[in-house]
């Protein structure tokens, strides 16, 4: 279904896409990767863990992203769901 993606036997209801942006305006790591491909018109806009970490593992990014997205990856997955 678009809008949700299904991960460990919960489904959420915002994108990942759309939360990672949000965290734009961190002035922490996540919030530095989020704004360094927030304008790149290839980052995934839908799709689980394994699409974000297929863009991450490009060659586009430095080797740091990808701990980093992990980072966000798990923060995330543990944000409450909304009812």
């Amino acid at each position: 279904m678009e809008g949700h993606t299904e991960e460990k036997g919960f489904t959420m209801t915002e994108s990942f896409h759309d939360w990672f942006f949000e965290q734009a305006d961190r002035p922490d790591e996540v919030g530095a990767l989020a704004r360094s491909v927030k304008s790149d018109p290839f980052f995934p806009e839908h799709g689980g863990k394994a699409i974000f970490e297929g863009y991450f593992e490009g060659v586009s990014e430095p080797a740091s992203a990808k701990k980093t997205f992990e980072l966000a990856w798990e923060e995330f997955t543990a944000k409450p769901i909304a009812p």
